[in-house]
């Protein structure tokens, strides 16, 4: 250092803090703001399923928009956060959740929510203080004009029944009776009343229409007076995974052998390994179907399921699959329309809409059931459990997707 003047000294210290300064910066994303995102979903009890999956598929998708610097808006690095309770399946816990997160941490987007009466819960704070709500819950008043930031993320019976009964009775045409077993709750009474509807305009018949509480783990009673009535068709309605698997178990112990329809199995994995492989054979589904399939599947899904069954040693419910889907489309349109509004965002959503997805297309829509376009409509498919495993059968496209992309269809 003796050969260096005082001056020269003072430029490589200066040039070494700047150097410093400017590594520090970019090793790692300078974020400004914190952006908290909500979770207020069942994560323990029957339908724990739905809340795990959602929340690991936000995080997923925070992760990602994290990596990259976090969201840009205005000029303001925004890192997203997500604030993640469990409601445990209950209305009450919902309800006093939904007050903590939004009256207290300011939250302005809930992104996990399952089960429809704690849905109904959460949308008495919600929507009176102007938060975005997407969920997977089922129940027709959810959505609408009244609730304008209401968001269904994956299909209900308003959106996939009359498709999936009507492949079942395609299958099955002889098939001329149903009997339903469903969750006395709304989102029970939609996946009952859905199928039932679906089916009666194929000219079949409801010979039975049951409804439980969720909390039942008994129900040889119930299927007594269901197999009494000798159905063609058994569905399971609105039935959470792991109490499903109950239900047809108890179902093949009892002698059943007949058609078996679950719409909102999401966990088909669960349910046969509660169920046992005979139990479930033949099961007809619709919202869980072979996602490592080269059939009906896309190349991005395919990635995405062996990270997440990598990373967490199972199946991933489908319903965490619609919720990560959809967080990565609010995520894009925060930063296309420059705002983190929630007004604004679900403006935007219908905006910019159709999306590329994992899933395949998107677009929001069923407005002729809702008053609003407020239901994630992607590529259906359905598939049936034989030997074990779900087996991809075919694919089809609810009419408001149909309006926009045509005669769509997966690559060869």
């Amino acid at each position: 250092m003796r050969g260096i003047k005082k001056g020269g000294l003072m430029v490589l210290v200066i040039g070494f803090a700047l150097a410093l300064i400017f590594a520090t910066y970019h090793s790692k994303p300078a974020f400004c703001q914190t952006l908290l995102i909500g979770g207020n979903a069942p994560m323990s009890g029957s339908a724990a399923s739905f809340g795990i999956g959602q929340a690991r598929a936000i995080e997923k998708s925070i992760e990602e928009v994290n990596s990259k610097g976090g969201l840009n808006i205005g000029g303001v690095k925004y890192k997203l956060e997500l604030k993640s309770y469990d409601n445990k399946g209950k209305a009450d816990e919902a309800v006093s959740i939904a007050n903590k997160l939004i009256l207290d941490e300011k939250v302005k987007y809930i992104m996990t929510a399952a089960v429809g009466a704690t849905c109904r819960g959460i949308q008495t704070i919600s929507a009176p203080n102007n938060v975005y709500f997407s969920f997977s819950c089922w129940g027709k008043m959810l959505c609408g004009p009244e609730v304008p930031l209401n968001w269904r993320v994956g299909f209900s019976p308003y959106e996939m029944s009359d498709a999936y009964i009507g492949s079942i009775f395609k299958a099955n045409p002889k098939a001329k009776t149903i009997a339903t077993i469903s969750p006395n709750d709304t989102s029970g009474w939609d996946g009952a009343k859905g199928e039932i509807r679906a089916a009666e305009k194929l000219g079949m018949k409801s010979v039975a229409e049951i409804y439980y509480e969720r909390e039942q783990q008994d129900f040889h009673a119930i299927l007594g007076q269901i197999l009494g009535k000798k159905p063609d068709i058994v569905d399971l309605g609105g039935t959470a995974a792991g109490t499903g698997g109950l239900i047809l178990k108890q179902l093949h112990e009892m002698g059943y052998r007949g058609i078996k329809a679950w719409a909102p199995c999401s966990m088909a994995s669960l349910a046969i390994e509660v169920a046992g492989k005979d139990a479930a054979e033949g099961l007809y589904l619709a919202v869980n179907w072979d996602y490592l399939s080269q059939t009906y599947t896309l190349p991005g899904l395919r990635e995405i399921i062996k990270w997440y069954e990598s990373k967490y040693k199972e199946s991933w419910d489908y319903f965490g699959i619609t919720a990560y889907a959809n967080a990565k489309i609010v995520f894009s349109v925060m930063e296309k329309i420059q705002s983190i509004d929630p007004k604004k965002v679900s403006e935007g959503i219908i905006a910019n809409q159709p999306y590329d997805t994992i899933l395949g297309p998107v677009v929001y829509g069923n407005a002729e059931v809702y008053g609003l376009p407020r239901a994630m409509l992607h590529p259906l498919i359905l598939s049936k459990i034989e030997k074990g495993k779900v087996v991809n059968t075919s694919f089809g496209l609810h009419p408001d997707l149909a309006k926009v992309v045509g005669n769509w269809t997966f690559p060869k």
